[in-house]
């Protein structure tokens, strides 16, 4: 029984480096992709301000980012306050006020997901990417977004996939 446990630990191990090291190599990749935007790569490192500045890549500005957030907001305050609920509530209603809320998750989350394909899809547009794998950057972002680092000729076309033409204005 003590070898299956080490062979369950190693393989664990394996998986564990495994993931680490592709979290790298999407950092590096979408740091890649932040440079050719123009906008600096550390803004990858931090989660929220790194994912607003996607969105702004994306679309040229931080409205879709703030209607994001909120989302965001609200179902992290819905997820906290579940169990409050569980606890205040009567062994009648318990599961009444359990669906209930959440009903309120999948309601707040359903949006929140279709906001970020959309995020993503025009993540990849906005590098000049075909439709067909802007929508595999919807389901495979992780892949696309590498993809995309490591490509050489790839280049930052601008907001929604329309060219910029700043020294012409």
């Amino acid at each position: 029984m003590g070898s299956v446990y080490v062979l369950l630990m190693l393989f664990y191990l394996f998986i564990w480096l495994v993931s680490i090291g592709l979290t790298i190599v999407q950092i590096v990749a979408l740091w890649k992709l932040y440079d050719k935007a123009g906008e600096p790569g550390w803004n990858v490192l931090i989660p929220v301000y790194g994912f607003m500045k996607m969105i702004k890549i994306a679309t040229g500005s931080y409205k879709l980012a703030w209607i994001y957030l909120a989302f965001s907001g609200l179902y992290i305050i819905s997820a906290f306050f579940i169990p409050f609920i569980m606890m205040f509530s009567t062994e009648d209603t318990v599961i009444y006020f359990v669906i209930i809320a959440y009903l309120a998750l999948l309601i707040l989350l359903i949006p929140m997901c279709i906001m970020a394909g959309y995020i993503y899809y025009m993540f990849a547009k906005a590098y000049g990417k075909s439709i067909t794998f802007c929508v595999l950057s919807i389901f495979f972002s992780g892949i696309t977004f590498i993809i995309m680092g490591f490509d050489k000729s790839t280049q930052y076309v601008g907001p929604n996939g329309i060219p910029q033409y700043k020294d012409y204005i």
